[in-house]
């Protein structure tokens, strides 16, 4: 690639899985006093653990998925189901779905969409993420990021953030055609969404409905505004 092939290059910033879900499940498990009723938390325990759990593997370069949604008929067998999949729970019932693993989840991603980072989120959530990123200045919106609705109810209840929630488990990629990956992503059945884009500038801005903003360094985690240090303990 040429110097002028280089600078025409764009990168997009991809979200791959949910932010703030290890933080989410360390709520469900130490909060007391809880505004919700017993079966809510009930399912909402549930929905997590029935989440697909990404790996990534930085020997391999590639990614690795435990409980997901596999086919079970003759033609695609051990094919992921697509999140547009109808009546999911019914079909795993019936067998036509199964709870599986899937050891390369993205055959040959890494050239195909030009992959230049993949960052593991963690402590101060997706935040914290943005600003570890490489690749220069970008642009991002926060309508683009999601969350589980149970995530946004409890950072509602404990007025903490749920862009600075522990987010182990969901991932920042630097990549080309970031729109592509994410809905690639969404028919292995993990969700995704193209959040952003690289620019030559060095600032790092949110631009969206809610107004424009430059990036802060994130450093601490929403849940230490609610727990120390030392009771803040999220399995590995």
């Amino acid at each position: 690639m040429n110097k002028e092939e280089s600078r025409k290059k764009i990168e997009d910033l991809v979200l791959l899985g949910y932010p703030g879900l290890s933080g989410s499940r360390f709520l469900w498990e130490k909060g007391n006093g809880l505004p919700f009723s017993e079966r809510f938390q009930k399912e909402e325990r549930r929905r997590i653990e029935d989440l697909p759990r990404l790996f990534w593997e930085e020997e391999s370069l590639s990614f690795s998925a435990e409980n997901i949604y596999l086919f079970t008929d003759k033609e695609r067998n051990g094919e992921p189901v697509p999140l547009y999949e109808d009546d999911v729970r019914a079909k795993e019932n019936a067998g036509e779905i199964k709870r599986g693993k899937v050891e390369d989840l993205f055959p040959g991603f890494v050239e195909e969409f030009s992959v230049t980072e993949v960052l593991p989120l963690g402590k101060g959530g997706i935040l914290s993420g943005l600003g570890e990123i490489g690749g220069g200045g970008f642009s991002f919106s926060y309508r683009k990021i999601f969350f589980l609705q149970s995530t946004i109810e409890l950072c509602e209840h404990f007025q903490i953030s749920p862009y600075a929630l522990h987010a182990k488990g969901a991932f920042l990629l630097r990549l080309e055609k970031g729109e592509d990956f994410a809905r690639l992503a969404r028919e292995k059945g993990i969700e995704a969404s193209c959040i952003g884009r690289f620019h030559a500038e060095k600032k790092r801005i949110r631009k969206d409905e809610y107004g424009e903003s430059y990036l802060y360094k994130q450093e601490t985690d929403s849940l230490e505004e609610i727990f120390t240090k030392e009771e803040i303990e999220i399995p590995t």
